[in-house]
């Protein structure tokens, strides 16, 4: 079954009484109103947000309009002296006949309706009833002597009909706020009820000045309680505060430790290299995305970077040398760094590997001019081979031989590429000229210099002459070499059983 939301009576008290009300919700509701008298939960004219407003706030605007209207002083109250019905006036509000007339006015802009006794009882303030009960049976002048009372003491209206008046008082005080209420309620009324010339100062004196003392109470208690609010909020706050700044520590240093251990991880530092070396390859963005697409990314970074982000950073590397990624805000700095640096120090061992093939194709290999262009060529077709003349390439076809003749470095070439050759050529015998040793080697290298070389003697004078790699490394990879050589003379001899048996023998007994 539907239920009425608002009465006809009711939308039109809400509508006489808005223009004195500063409701801007009620005031946006006025065009619905007045195009429907009644309205139901059910009507299908009203949106939703609307009935949201009437069902929460209904009440409080009837509450807010009773309080804005009051009865006009000079003729609050009329009888229609005629029997018949037709001659009587309608009540603005029910409009139904009303023989008994209350004129009420609008406190802001003293706009009068007339309205019948059921409903000012119905509609309008306690206020308003009680002097409608004064006017009607003992005295028609009430009203104005109300008028003239509550201007004098504005404070009356307060004590007799605000609920909420002293709202912090202390409960021991009160009794005393109940007799202050009695009081003066007893005091006005008497006024009231007859017509009198005078105000009844002496009578309320006592009242009034125990208000005024009771007024003081409450502002000293409202005050301490709103201290007493804001020092608890202040201590919830910092409660707050300190609990989110654990709670954000305590998740900080889990986000730490979780990146911590990614990035000491074996799967993140070889997909870090691996991505660093197509980075510095240079290849058009859909041939890098094609070698990417190659790499299993581990699962710890699957959620932090995808190919689009890495081939925006492959772009920037290309353009400027390095990769900041300032537009890639959601991807972690550390993985931006990483990257980068990884990707520098790639570039770096690229270019000084390129200087050293090609300072091995110029003049450090003994080669046939056929195989010598062949080889120049190939570095031509690098990233780093394109990035000089390519009259390079034939001064270096004859470089040894001008080299040999006591000749210089040619005086055009670009500072780095002489800078390099330079440096390569400090190093050489004066009596022959031998390849630039590589700063590192590869497994595959490794493998190539154990299967070209029979025995440990020669892999090392083969690996000596084209690697120079730090003390501690080379030292691991001589004697890996050693141990390969070493086992496979054991293999040639069919003695490999023995060996390990005195070898676990020396070590283990």
């Amino acid at each position: 079954m539907a239920t009425t939301i608002l009465t006809p009576a009711e939308n039109r008290f809400l509508q006489l009484s808005q223009r004195a009300l500063a409701l801007p919700a009620l005031t946006r509701l006025m065009p619905l109103l007045r195009d429907h008298p009644t309205i139901k939960d059910s009507s299908d004219f009203l949106p939703r947000s609307a009935r949201e407003a009437l069902l929460e706030q209904r009440v409080d605007w009837l509450v807010q309009s009773s309080e804005a209207w009051k009865l006009l002083a000079d003729s609050p109250y009329v009888i229609n002296p005629s029997n018949n019905r037709l001659d009587w006036r309608h009540c603005a509000l029910c409009h139904k006949p009303v023989r008994y007339e209350y004129h009420v006015v609008l406190r802001k802009d003293g706009h009068k309706i007339v309205v019948g006794s059921e409903c000012v009882k119905k509609f309008m303030s306690d206020e308003m009833q009680y002097l409608m009960t004064i006017t009607t049976e003992d005295n028609i002048h009430a009203v104005a002597q109300y008028d003239d009372l509550t201007e004098q003491y504005p404070q009356v209206p307060e004590i007799l009909w605000d609920p909420t008046a002293l709202p912090h008082l202390p409960e021991k005080h009160q009794r005393r706020q109940r007799w202050v209420h009695n009081g003066t309620k007893s005091t006005v009324t008497g006024y009231l009820k007859r017509p009198q010339p005078t105000l009844p100062r002496t009578q309320l004196n006592p009242y009034l000045t125990e208000y005024d003392v009771l007024t003081g109470i409450d502002r000293e208690a409202a005050t301490v309680a709103q201290q007493t609010a804001e020092r608890r909020a202040e201590r919830e706050r910092r409660l707050a505060e300190e609990e989110a700044q654990a709670a954000w520590q305590h998740a900080q240093h889990q986000e730490n430790t979780a990146v911590e251990q990614l990035r000491a991880s074996a799967p993140y530092q070889t997909y870090l290299q691996r991505v660093a070396n197509i980075i510095t390859q240079h290849l058009p963005l859909a041939a890098f995305k094609t070698a990417l697409a190659k790499l299993e990314m581990p699962m710890g970074l699957q959620k932090l970077v995808n190919s689009y982000q890495l081939g925006v950073m492959a772009t920037e590397f290309g353009r400027t040398g390095q990769i900041q990624a300032a537009r890639l805000q959601i991807v972690p700095r550390y993985l931006v760094a990483d990257l980068n640096r990884a990707s520098q120090k790639r570039a770096k061992q690229r270019q000084r590997d390129w200087y050293d093939d090609l300072f091995n194709a110029a003049v450090g290999f003994d080669l046939t001019p056929e195989k010598r262009q062949t080889r120049l060529k190939q570095l031509q077709q690098t990233w780093e081979g394109q990035q000089v003349p390519t009259s390079i390439y034939a001064d270096c076809a004859k470089l040894r031989d001008r080299l040999t003749a006591g000749e210089a470095l040619p005086a055009n070439w670009p500072a780095p590429l002489r800078q390099a050759f330079t440096e390569r050529l400090t190093g050489q015998p004066v009596d022959q000229w031998v390849p630039a040793k590589k700063n590192h080697v590869t497994t595959s290298q490794l493998r190539r210099l154990v299967q070209d070389n029979p025995d440990f003697t020669t892999m090392k004078h083969h690996y000596q002459r084209l690697y120079a790699l730090p003390a501690a490394e080379e030292a691991m990879t001589l004697s890996a070499l050693e141990q390969v050589a070493l086992q496979r003379a054991d293999a040639r001899e069919k003695r490999m059983v023995q060996t390990q048996a005195l070898i676990r023998e020396l070590l283990y007994k």
